[in-house]
Parts: C-alpha cells; structure tokens; sequence
C-alpha cells in the first residue's frame, strides 16, 4: 500500500505538529501496516520542516507554494493525476482535499468552519471569505471521504450537526504530547510566599486572535495586581489576525506601559516551549474556539494549576481539574484567576489528576491508531 498525505493547506500550530508527530512515529511501522512508501503533498516550507526516512517521498507543486486561489485551482483541475500516480490511499490531514480519488480519509482539526459566532468579532470580510471556503472545501471533502478522523467528541458532535456525515466511518483519535513537556507537580506555595520581587507568574501560550482574548487576561492580571497581589503574565505565541495583535499591543500599553509585568515572547520555537512552563507557577488558557488544544494538553502535563474558558472541549478534557471562566467576561477572568491564588495549597489533587490523565495522550497511540484506521478504509475499498 502507497500511503499518500494531503498537507498542502498546512499551517503553523497544531496541525505541523501532529504532522510533524505523525511521521516522526510511522517511520517504525510501516511494515505491520503493509505500507510500502509514504508520499506527502505539501508546501515547501512545510516540507522543510518534517523528518526524513527510508520510505518517506516529499512532493511540492509551484501552486502549493502561491495563495489560496492558486491552491484551489490546482487542487481541482490538476491535483489527482499526481495523486492516482503516487497513492493507493489518501489521508487529507486537514479535511480540504478536492478531488475525486478514492479511498480518502479526512480529518476534523478546525472548528472556526463552524462556529459561525466568532466570525461576527473578527469583522474582516477577508478573513470570514476565507472560512466560509475552507468550510465548503471541508464540506465536499468529507462528502468524497470514506472515513473521518476527528480529534475530540465535542468535534464530531459539532460537525455532525452541520454535515451529513451519517454513513462515513468515524474514529476519535486523541493527539499525543511530547514527552518533555511532562512534568511533575511543583510544591504549591500560598500566595502569600510570592511578592513583587518574585511574583506569581501565570503563562499563556497561544497565537494571537480574536477568539483567544489575550487582551482580556491582561486587563484581569492588571485588576488583581490593584488588589494587591504580586503578580506578572508572560505571553507567548505569534500573532496570526493582525486586528487581535493590534488589540493586544493597545492593552499592554493601556494596562502595563512600562512593561513592568506584562511580557509579551510573540513566536516562540515549538522545541523551546517547554521551558516556559518549567519557569511559571500557573497556567491561564482563554480560547473559546478548539477542537483538542495540544496546548491544554502540554498545560495539564506541566503540574500547575490551571485557569481556563469554559467553552467545550476543553472541560471534555480537563474535566474538573481547572478553574473556569468565560473568557469574554474580564470579570470573570479575574475571578476564577482570584480563585485559583486563593486556594494554591490545596490543588494538588486536581494537579495529581491531570498527571494522570494525560498518560492517556502519546504521539505513538496516535499514530497507531490513525494507521489502523486508515488500513481499514483501504482495505475495506478494495474488497
């Protein structure tokens, strides 16, 4: 079997580092799954980025490497020729293939397709054309496809509201996390060990958008420190909605113009993440748009406590083991942030459950699972 991989509509975050994980772990089990080569499509700059093994093909086409439309365009006219050449079975790894080749196997990984409210805050007609195409691209993929793969069960039951999906063979499969972003869990101080030499310092890693309210957190943290706690917020991911880094850079100025306690990383390596964990005591997540954060998942791994949206799935997999809040409320913000400092010295068992928890997540389980059910689909297709 001719295991073809469609990332041509790859980006940074989530879905280059379940690529990236994928491949990493498939290279040792090819052979049980009868897998003589792997083919990915993909842009340069993608392809640059992902491990190199006997069996594995790197394929670019000029279009992967222009816009959108460019992209399109090859993907229905020109795409299959190549692909029926190359591949017995085909894993669109973003849910956005194309064409008509058969078997495929989609994947379920972005959620702004669907929860059409968030595109009312971003407000840029660009942006919104731009989903409302993904979303249909999504849509005629998993109309072609044989299975779907999604990534949590809030994902599936979303989507299956929205996409006739009924006669599709379905599989939840969980990303795995790297192992050094597992930790242990930190001795929890009372707030009052902390002062304003050695604040408490909360971290949020995330790229910048609108639906991830990093300028909400930042009003909070600013709040809680005219209340008197010692307290500092550091920042980190790139900023992927100009509007949203522009609404960050005006409440770091409003709030912290001396960039006392604020500190803003921007884009930081994916192999030097974890050390931003290691120097915090608390994790603070305000995203109201995911389908199974890697970054809650490396959070719940890191043993410190957590504060979060309450907006599924993230309590799909954090359960009760956090301190909820709804991230558009700064309100609310400050006082699941307020809560979490008023009780430091008696969150161990929720941080023990979280330790234990993501023992269920490994990279390796996920590429099993994901090459098991993609040997099915081919199977089944050609029986």
């Amino acid at each position: 079997m001719r295991l073809g991989i469609d990332a041509s509509n790859i980006g940074e975050g989530g879905g280059i580092t379940h690529l990236i994980e994928f491949l990493t772990h498939s290279e040792f089990l090819l052979t049980e799954y009868g897998i003589e080569t792997v083919v990915i499509f993909a842009a340069k700059k993608t392809l640059n980025r992902l491990p190199t093994f006997k069996g594995l093909k790197k394929v670019t086409f000029p279009a992967f490497n222009q816009g959108l439309l460019h992209r399109v365009y090859f993907q229905i006219v020109h795409y299959d020729k190549y692909i029926h050449e190359e591949c017995d079975v085909l894993f669109s790894i973003t849910g956005d293939y194309l064409g008509r080749f058969k078997p495929v196997v989609g994947m379920s990984r972005n959620m702004l397709l669907y929860e059409r409210d968030i595109w009312k805050e971003i407000k840029q007609p660009k942006e919104i054309i731009r989903f409302w195409l993904n979303y249909h691209k999504q849509k005629r993929c998993f109309k072609n496809a044989s299975g779907i793969i999604f990534i949590s069960n809030y994902a599936y039951k979303e989507v299956a509201k929205q996409l006739n999906i009924i006669n599709k063979q379905i599989s939840i499969i969980h990303h795995g996390i790297s192992p050094r972003f597992s930790g242990e869990i930190k001795p929890q101080k009372d707030i009052s060990d902390f002062s304003v030499k050695k604040p408490f310092k909360f971290l949020y890693v995330s790229t910048v958008h609108m639906y991830k309210h990093q300028w909400n957190v930042v009003e909070a943290i600013a709040n809680l420190r005219k209340k008197g706690y010692p307290l500092e917020l550091d920042l980190v991911g790139g900023v992927i909605f100009e509007p949203a880094g522009q609404k960050l850079k005006l409440a770091i100025k409003k709030f912290d113009p001396n960039h006392e306690f604020i500190h803003y990383h921007g884009h930081i390596a994916y192999d030097k993440i974890d050390s931003f964990y290691k120097n915090a005591d608390g994790i603070v997540y305000a995203s109201t748009c995911e389908n199974m954060p890697n970054i809650l998942i490396e959070s719940m791994a890191s043993g410190l406590p957590i504060a979060c949206s309450n907006k599924q799935p993230i309590p799909e997999f954090l359960k009760e083991n956090g301190f909820y809040f709804n991230a558009k409320s700064i309100v609310s913000i400050e006082k699941s942030l307020e809560d979490m400092l008023s009780n430091l010295s008696n969150n161990k068992a929720m941080l023990k459950a979280n330790l234990n928890d993501v023992r269920n997540y490994s990279w390796a389980k996920t590429t099993k699972h994901t090459l098991e059910f993609i040997t099915q689909i081919y199977t089944d297709h050609k029986n």
